[in-house]
């Protein structure tokens, strides 16, 4: 188990689905809190339309 410097989750690297949602950067067309950062990063803003938001 690792634990998410994002959320601070746990969650197993030998699961694919896990690792790209802690580690690879979801890419918004809007300027937002979420741009850059993975997809376990929750911003909550209403401005946000991230997809994996």
């Amino acid at each position: 188990m690792t634990t998410c410097a994002t959320c601070r989750k746990d969650y197993d690297e030998s699961d694919e689905a896990a690792v790209r949602e802690h580690t690879e950067p979801v890419y918004c067309l809007q300027s937002c809190r979420c741009v850059g950062r993975p997809s376990c990063y929750m911003c909550h803003g209403s401005f946000c339309f991230c997809i994996s938001h």
